[in-house]
């Protein structure tokens, strides 16, 4: 069974409107086999499952271990300061937006 976690995704749109259960925290969304996707939810057991609808299925524990510290590396990935990025910020702006037009064009 192959498992991808995405820890920013909306969980909510597949766990539904009711609570999660007492003591549970959701970490974002899991994939099961590339079609069967889910809340990724930590249970007070420090247990996960996937949840969906309300109800919670078992994932295997070692590969959700993997998948989320690869998760994690992607997340601290995308917060790096590189030099393009710091030109890129000094150009746009802290907020983003288009660059300013230069006087010749």
């Amino acid at each position: 069974m192959k498992i991808s976690i995405r820890t920013t995704a909306p969980w909510a749109l597949y766990w539904g409107p009711g609570p999660l259960p007492n003591g549970a925290t959701a970490h974002g969304t899991v994939t099961r086999d590339e079609a069967d996707t889910g809340a990724l939810i930590r249970m007070p057991n420090g247990i996960y499952v996937q949840g969906n609808a309300g109800v919670i299925r078992s994932l295997p524990q070692s590969e959700v271990a993997t998948s989320l510290a690869a998760a994690s590396l992607a997340a601290l990935a995308g917060r790096m300061k590189t030099p393009a990025r710091a030109r890129a910020a000094r150009i746009n702006g802290r907020k983003g937006g288009r660059p300013p037009k230069h006087p010749y064009e």
